[in-house]
């Protein structure tokens, strides 16, 4: 962790020495998280956390070459953010249900789907800041064959290096108004 976060610090301060700012994404469309309940992707966010009342947003994208959609969920409030950010969940929708296909930990609303793509699925950029990290500076995370980095600040999620053009999700998902509460009946 303390060499990553030396070389993202060396970069930045590369960046800045040179009189430039770190890259930021061109976002080229903002989308709100949707407003409706989804029983299934409740279901599937219950088992991956264990409890029954929670607070969450999402979106349907499009990450990987198939037909069908994935959910990015974000999940505000005490159990599930800290200084650097909240956990998001990325579920795949597959034959009628929702599993786990990466748990994000210090994500910040929105998070862009980058028109990159690494071994079939969309590269994804988050804004990293808080939790000791002076500067903040956008984190790129490539697919690996099976999941993304859990962790925008350790390999093999790196700091942005060149502009990447992308769909910013989950806009506004910071703001309780866009929450979506789930609670036992």
């Amino acid at each position: 962790m303390q060499k990553c976060l030396a070389v993202c610090m060396s970069f930045l301060a590369a960046s800045l020495c040179a009189g430039q700012t770190p890259p930021r994404p061109i976002v080229n469309r903002t989308v709100a998280p949707e407003t409706k309940h989804d029983r299934k992707l409740e279901e599937a966010i219950q088992r991956e956390i264990g409890d029954s009342s929670y607070t969450y947003a999402y979106n349907r994208v499009k990450l990987d070459n198939t037909e069908a959609q994935e959910a990015l969920v974000y999940m505000p409030g005490v159990d599930f953010c800290g200084s650097g950010g909240c956990t998001c969940f990325i579920f795949a929708a597959r034959g009628g249900e929702y599993r786990l296909v990466s748990r994000l930990s210090l994500t910040r609303p929105p998070i862009i789907v980058s028109s990159h793509r690494t071994n079939g699925w969309s590269d994804l950029v988050v804004f990293v800041s808080g939790g000791g990290i002076q500067l903040g500076y956008y984190a790129v995370l490539p697919f690996d064959g099976a999941k993304y980095p859990e962790n925008p600040t350790t390999n093999p999620a790196e700091p942005l290096k060149e502009r990447v053009v992308g769909v910013a999700y989950l806009a506004g998902a910071d703001n309780p108004k866009s929450d979506i509460v789930v609670s036992p009946k």
